[in-house]
């Protein structure tokens, strides 16, 4: 009986030493999650395990904000996390250290809220700048002067609703009014596309492409409420390679005018070819083609910002 005695209370001791308080696990779960964001890491030291967790809390909140790590404020809120608990872990074999990185959410609220509400202060500046009535051209410099605006209030949420505990933006209903009236501003510029030539339902694909990414309207080119105008004239010609036998090369072009419509000016032109060769004269006249859409659709952006920013 006393047998059976001792080998209950054994039973015991190893019960309990399965359920080892020193685990990571065990350790975060005494902070509250409400109130403390917190990140293990571990090394052969004290100071590596402690290096090792700040760092793992700074690589989160990267992949998790990644916007926000341009904007530098990932330095400012782990200038406010701290190492609080570093331990080691008798059951491993050799020194092996755990660490654990805090940041209280409140401190990590109180390092965004201004910049949040500085960049809601100049939205609300900017916004009072539209015309009035609409003007769509004059309108569109106030917006390109609050998209650089927009987007850091958009990286700055994007970290702000991973360190709150219920994953909450701040203010969106501050916020969505303007990033509602940026999307509507740019849309209401619109910009016809007018192509015509050989293969020209590719060129089109491309150039659509790249004004619906700068967020502007497209329009067909009959459209009388048109803001400016993209004329392209498509050209392909075809020959066979001495240089490279048994390759069909096919060599296309484009001749781009962009116009300003209100106006009745054309503000810009250039040409753009390219060349290609496949063993087939239709997979050389696409790939050419393609290639001539690509460069086309980056000109026709990069100089219709210049034009509409400076003008």
């Amino acid at each position: 009986m006393k047998k059976l005695l001792l080998g209950a209370a054994a039973l015991c001791l190893c019960a309990c030493a399965g359920l080892n308080k020193n685990t990571v696990n065990y350790r975060m779960n005494e902070y509250d999650a409400a109130k403390y964001y917190v990140v293990a890491g571990e090394g052969t030291s004290k100071e590596s395990a402690s290096d090792n967790a700040l760092e793992n809390m700074r690589r989160e909140m990267v992949q998790n904000a990644p916007a926000a790590a341009n904007q530098g404020v990932v330095t400012d809120l782990m200038a406010n996390a701290s190492v609080e608990k570093v331990w080691r872990d008798q059951d491993f074999s050799g020194k092996h250290y755990y660490a654990l990185a805090v940041l209280s959410r409140s401190k990590a609220r109180k390092v965004l809220t201004p910049l949040l509400e500085q960049e809601d202060e100049k939205l609300k500046g900017l916004s009072a700048q539209f015309a009035t009535p609409a003007n769509p051209l004059a309108d569109l410099k106030v917006a390109f002067q609050m998209q650089p605006v927009v987007s850091r209030r958009a990286a700055l949420d994007e970290i702000y609703q991973f360190l709150d505990a219920s994953r909450q933006s701040y203010q969106p209903d501050v916020f969505i009014p303007y990033k509602t009236m940026l999307q509507d501003k740019l849309a209401a510029v619109l910009v016809a596309v007018d192509v015509q030539g050989v293969e020209s339902e590719v060129l089109v694909t491309y150039v659509v492409d790249a004004l619906n990414r700068m967020g502007l309207g497209v329009v067909d080119a009959s459209a009388p409420d048109k803001v400016l105008e993209v004329q392209i004239q498509t050209d392909v010609d075809e020959y066979d390679s001495q240089k490279v036998a048994g390759l069909v090369w096919c060599s296309s072009g484009a001749a781009i005018s962009l116009v300003d419509a209100t106006r009745g000016v054309t503000f810009a032109r250039f040409n753009v070819h390219e060349r290609a060769g496949t063993t087939r004269a239709a997979d050389s006249l696409r790939k050419s083609m393609q290639s001539v859409g690509e460069q086309a659709a980056q000109q026709i952006s990069n100089r219709l910002e210049i034009y509409l920013k400076t003008k």
